[in-house]
Parts: C-alpha cells; structure tokens; sequence
C-alpha cells in the first residue's frame, strides 16, 4: 500500500479511516487497518539529544543511571525508551520542586521517583509537527475538490479532515497525554484493579513525556493461547466495567485500547491488615502460609519476577525456540501456578493520547441511544440516530432506516447482548451499512466509542465469553438518570423529571428481564417463548 510511505501523518489518517466503518466499505476498512503496525523509529541519538534539551544537562549521564537506545514501542508520531533515574538527580529535582511548587508537591513527586526510578520516556518523531501542518493542508485541499462531485456532499469531507487534523495538533503535544493520564488516575482513584501510569510533568515537555515505567505482562500473552487462564475472568470482567464506567459515569473515554495499550499486572499474596499480620506470624493460617505450603516450591515469586518469567516465554516463541503449541502449554501452566498461590491480576491502560468526551448534547443524545439499545426499543433508536445525527435534511428513505435499526435491535433482543451468543459485528455491521446507505452523517465522537466498543468486545469474547454488557450497564445507566432527574428537578423541570423516572422504571424491567433470563439459563433451557413465560417483564411486550 502506497499510504505507508507517505509520512506519519498519512499512516495516522489511515488508522483513523480504518474505524470509519459508517462513512467507507469493510473491505476498505481491513486493508486500511493494516497500516497499524508500520510505524518507523528514529535514532537513539535524536532522542538523547531532544531528553537532554528537555531536561536542561548537557549530556544524559547526569540524569539516568541506565537508559535503553532500543525502543520499548513506537507509533506514528512518537516513540518510547525506558530508563532508571540516578537517585543524586532525584534529590536535585526535589530541590527544584520545593522551590517552585512548594514542599508538599516536591516531597510526593521525589518519594515516587526515589521508590519507582524506573520511567517510561516518549520522544516526538523528528519533524513531525512540520510534517502534520503541510500534509493537513493537502488533506483539507483535496477534501473541498471531493465534495464537490455529486454524492459526496453528506460525507462533508471537509469538517472530518478539520476534526482529524485537531486530533493530530493534540497529538504532538505530549503534554495533553499527561494531562489525560492524570484526570484517567483521578477518575479510577477509587476503583480496585484499574491503574494508569504516573506522568511527572515537572520533568516533560511539548515534545518528551516522562511517565512512570509500568511493569507487567502485555495482554496480548492471555489473548494469543488457545485456552482460558483463571485470570481471564476478572480480567474481561474488570476492563468491561471499566470502559463502562469511562462512558457513562465519567465521560473521559480512552479512544485507543487495543490490546497493545493494555498490560496485566500480576500481583503475590500479602498480608492486607493488621490482623492478616497478627495470624500469618503467630498462628501460621494465613492464606500466604498455605498457599506456600502447598505449592511447596519455596518462596512465591515476586510481582516483577512473575512477569519476567512470562516474558521469557514470550521472547523464547517469538525468537523460534519454542513452538506454538509449547508457548501456550507453559503461559498455561505457569498462570495456573500462581493463581493455585493466591496472584490475583489487575489492568493497566498505557498511551492515554486519544481520548474522546462528548459535549452535553452529544452525552445526552448518546445516552439516549444507549438506552433505546438496552431497552430494545428499535423503532425509538432509528428515530433518533435520524434526529441527531449531522445532517437529517440529507437522509435517503428514513422510515426503511428506522425499519432496518428495528430489525437489527429485535435480534439484540434474543441473547440480551451476551458477548457468548452475540458479536458486536452483528449489530453494528448491519447498523453502519444502513447509515452509508442511507446517508446517515452520525458525529465522530459516536464513532469513536462505537469502535472502542467494538475493540472491547473483541477482548471481552476472549477472557470472558459469558460476561453480558446490559447486567453491568443498567445500574449505571439508573445512576446516571438518577442523577440527571436531580439536575432537572433543581432547574424545576417536572415534565424532564417524570421522563426521568419512567425511563428509570423501563431499566428496571430490563435489569429483571436479564436476571430472570440469566437465572433460568444457568438451571436449564425451559422452552418458554420469552414474552410467554416473563409476561411484563419481557420488553418486548411491555418497552
């Protein structure tokens, strides 16, 4: 493909046009998608250069006790070296910091660097930002002659190149990555087994950030073996309820978690209180005790140790040593180990560059989409995809789109979005074919979350094929009307406020409907119609 030669900023537009799954073919989307993995790296020796221009020394060796001239990863405007910091640099820097942000700032940020030296440090690629500016006003030029052929109008090429090129001005400033990074930390500050990396922007700039160096196992290694570890569970149960939580209750989505933004931590066994401690010294019953009793294989590795151990395996297959089949049986058994010794995993999400948050009326009316999808009101989703969407003047045949969204939403209906009997595929596909059909311009920010969504159903099938969508976005999604009738009820709309709570109860039948289903499932298929046996409890009687 001619666009991988192009420069970074062609290699990023083909990404972007790889999830454009509403505006071009799925054919195209495929070939485009390729493009993911063709991004070039720069010289060790520029990024030497552009750190210590960052850092204010003349030479790195002041600074970091060990750095890496091999990149852990690269992208398309950017790439990634780890280093250690030597400790005689952290004091220096806490210095610094007492003087400009105060004692309590320099001693946080200092005691971090001190127990974690070990960061994660991304480089711009060498002229990018010139690169970006001359090739989006080449994309902007020939945007404005594409809409003027007939039947490109509805595609208003010339908004997308603008809202692509914002994209890319964000994107070359690292410092926005930083600043998300942190609002991600602030926001999951108080929701076990999700964490995000530490950006110390006291040390980063426009064109270096330096981040916490997070060490884990890539997600990949549970993805890529042929069967389930006892992980795998927790883990899609944990980045479902996650990604949920980022798109309903937070509005601060990370818009590019593929697998290789995400990373396992496997964590040892510990004593988690003072009475835990008081049993594991004196009595001998702890659960750590035990497990090391049973295992009777010496001491439990530590967290580091762990993932060392899975990443040998991984470069053993990956430099031909092992065969396929070896490198699944020995990651297989190896987690089978440490979850018999009391690990237990968590989720950390890297490069939080691209994020998505919608306006509120973009918020409102995705949320109103949402709900007319887990309540199964097709007609209703149809009608509002038309009303909101871009431009309604220009839609083709409305009420044959309407029909076709009905359609595709009463077979949702069926398996009530269990990731086991249902791909997001088949809902989406059928839905994004009628919305180029019928010239349907939905904003881009909806396709961004519909592509995370589908990016997220794709690893969900994988760790935890039983998980159902709809059993944990209900509760949500009550929370949030909860919420929202309040806001109402404070500006006195009592119309809005009693919207409010009939759509609460139409969650509720829902939330019972699943329960109900889930329940009877698990026992035995009863060969009950579902509108016969549940009566009102079935939305596709009573919603």
């Amino acid at each position: 493909m001619q666009m991988s030669s192009a420069g970074p900023t062609f290699v990023k537009l083909s990404q972007w046009a790889a999830s454009r799954t509403d505006l071009f073919s799925a054919q195209l989307c495929l070939e485009l998608g390729k493009l993911h993995d063709n991004n070039s790296t720069h010289s060790p020796d520029y990024s030497k250069r552009v750190v210590a221009e960052a850092f204010g020394v003349d030479s790195l060796e002041s600074v970091f006790e060990v750095w890496n001239d091999v990149p852990m990863g690269a992208g398309a405007v950017a790439q990634v070296h780890s280093a250690r910091l030597l400790p005689e640099f952290i004091e220096a820097h806490r210095d610094q910091l007492r003087k400009t942000k105060g004692p309590a700032i320099a001693a946080r940020e200092a005691d971090l660097l001190l127990k974690n030296p070990g960061v994660a440090i991304k480089v711009l690629h060498p002229g990018v930002e010139k690169s970006i500016r001359r090739d989006l006003r080449i994309m902007k030029w020939g945007a404005h002659l594409l809409s003027l052929l007939p039947g490109m109008k509805w595609l208003s090429l010339p908004e997308e190149v603008a809202i692509f090129g914002e994209m890319m001005e964000s994107q070359v400033d690292l410092r926005v990555e930083g600043s998300n990074t942190q609002r991600f930390t602030a926001n999951f500050d108080a929701r076990p087994g999700i964490s995000f990396p530490h950006p110390y922007m006291s040390l980063s700039s426009s064109k270096v950030l330096v981040e916490s160096y997070c060490d884990g196992v890539p997600l990949r290694a549970f993805l890529d073996i042929n069967r389930h570890t006892p992980f795998d569970r927790m883990l899609g149960s944990r980045g479902l309820d996650a990604f949920l939580h980022m798109l309903i209750q937070d509005n601060f989505v990370h818009a590019d978690l593929h697998p290789g933004n995400i990373m396992v931590e496997l964590n040892p066994p510990y004593a988690a209180t003072p009475l835990d401690r008081f049993v594991e010294d004196f009595y001998d019953m702890s659960p750590f005790n035990k497990y090391r009793r049973r295992q009777n294989d010496g001491p439990l590795p530590s967290s580091s140790e762990a993932h060392e151990h899975v990443r040998r395996i991984l470069s053993d297959y990956g430099e031909g040593r092992i065969a396929y089949g070896e490198k699944n049986e020995r990651i297989s058994r190896y987690m089978d180990y440490l979850y018999a010794s009391g690990f237990t995993s968590s989720i950390v999400f890297l490069d939080c560059g691209l994020v998505t948050s919608l306006d509120d009326s973009n918020r409102r009316n995705f949320i109103d989409l949402f709900e007319s999808v887990c309540t199964f009101n097709g007609r209703r989703a149809g009608h509002l995809m038309i009303d909101r969407c871009l431009t309604p003047e220009l839609v083709i045949d409305p009420e044959v789109f309407v029909l076709r969204i009905q359609d595709t939403i009463l077979r949702v209906r069926k398996v009530s979005l269990q990731l086991s009997k249902l791909t997001f595929s088949e809902i989406f596909n059928p839905v994004m074919n009628a919305v180029r059909i019928h010239h349907v311009r939905l904003a881009p920010d909806f396709i961004n979350i519909i592509m995370a969504m589908f990016i997220l159903e794709g690893i969900g099938r994988r760790l935890d094929p039983e998980s159902d969508i709809l059993r944990v976005a209900l509760p949500m999604l009550r929370t949030w009307l909860k919420e929202d009738a309040k806001n109402e009820l404070s500006l006195q709309h009592p119309a809005s406020t009693a919207a409010a709570a009939s759509r609460r109860w139409n969650l509720y039948k829902v939330w019972l409907y699943v329960e109900f289903r889930e329940y009877f499932d698990r026992v035995r298929n009863w060969g009950y119609d579902d509108a016969e046996f549940f009566g009102e409890f079935s939305p596709y009687v009573s919603i």
